[in-house]
Formats: structure tokens, sequence, C-alpha cells
């Protein structure tokens, strides 16, 4: 990530980084409610420390995504839903996705059309793979699927999500919860830099 964070997102970014095992593709409670009251209870001010904001949507975008990545989805969609931009979009669609509510979650991505993260996010998928030299026929597919489009194809991941909901393979399930992450972060380091003055 490129942005250095204000401390205390970034000491809740720290947090959420180290969690084990990965956020679930469908979470069905928060990870830590004590750290949900935390997020909650900051103000915007208090979350960027003071400083100046070029985009103040964009900081409350942040606060969503926060959220989101302790699994609080209501609370995250409280927020996303109110912040009018392809980035609140994205994370309106990730939520309804964790739902999951997979109809509902393309219908914001279709909102979202092509965002600025997809070129980062599609080569540090293909960098998972290929990190993966023993990978099931499955991811292989995967693979060949993204290498084909040339930007990330957020739908199938969409896709790709549900039919894991339906069909659990372990190493297909660890591979989506790790892109999922990786999404995450990129969207946050986004918002966040995009936010500041």
């Amino acid at each position: 990530m490129s942005t250095e964070y204000p401390p205390l997102i970034n000491e809740i970014v720290q947090k959420l980084d180290t969690r084990q095992p990965l956020p679930p593709l469908a979470p069905e409670k928060e990870w830590d409610s004590e750290l949900t009251k935390q997020i909650q209870a900051a103000s915007i001010a208090d979350l960027f420390n003071g400083r100046a904001l070029k985009d103040p949507s964009l900081a409350n975008a942040v606060k969503s995504a926060l959220l989101l990545w302790n699994d609080a989805l209501d609370d995250s969609h409280d927020i996303s839903q109110g912040v009018r931009s392809k980035t609140g979009s994205y994370w309106h669609g990730i939520m309804h996705r964790r739902e999951p509510d997979y109809s509902n979650s393309k219908y914001w991505f279709a909102r979202v059309g092509s965002h600025p993260i997809f070129p980062a996010l599609r080569a540090r998928v293909l960098e998972i793979l290929k990190a993966d030299s023993s990978q099931s026929e499955q991811l292989a597919r995967y693979a060949e699927a993204i290498e084909r489009n040339d930007n990330w194809d957020a739908p199938q991941f969409i896709d790709w999500c549900q039919d894991a909901a339906k069909h659990a393979d372990d190493e297909v399930v660890q591979f989506l919860q790790t892109v999922q992450v990786e999404e995450m972060k990129l969207l946050l380091d986004y918002s966040c830099r995009n936010a500041l003055a």
C-alpha cells in the first residue's frame, strides 16, 4: 500500500491485517465487536487525525471500508449507501457480495463500471496465482480467465464467490478470500489517498 495512513486508521488496519483465518466471503457476524464500536465511535476528524480533506465522501468510504473488513456489514452499508461515487458504489457492491446478495452486488458493480484499482488488482491476483505452482484445475481456469481479460472482471469474481458458496473447495475458497482482502486493501488505499487534501 502506498498511502501512509493517519495513526488511528493505521492502528485499525494493522489489527485487521493480522486476521487469521482470513475474512470469510460471507460472514455471519462481525469479527471483533469492540473494534466495530471503536470505528463507529471515531469521527472522521479522529480517523484522519484532523488532516484537511479534499473529498469528505471518500473519508466516509474509509470508515465504511474499515467496518466492512471487520465483517460489520450492516454498519458498513449504512455509510456506503450514502457515498455517491464509483468508489462508494464499489464498497456497496463488496458489502452485498459478502451478504451474500449476488444480484444486488452486480447492480452496484454495474454502477462502478471500470475503477482505477482494477489494473492493480488484476496484476496482484495474477501474482498470487503464479506463486502457487500446485494450483488446482479450478484455479488454473481462473488464471486463464483473468489473463484473457485486459482488466479486472468484477462480475466474474462475484460469480466465483457464488459458486464457491455452493461447492466449497478449501483451496478455491482460500484463494477467493485472499483476493477479497487484496481488493479491500487496494480500495482502502485508494479511498484514503483520494480523501486527503
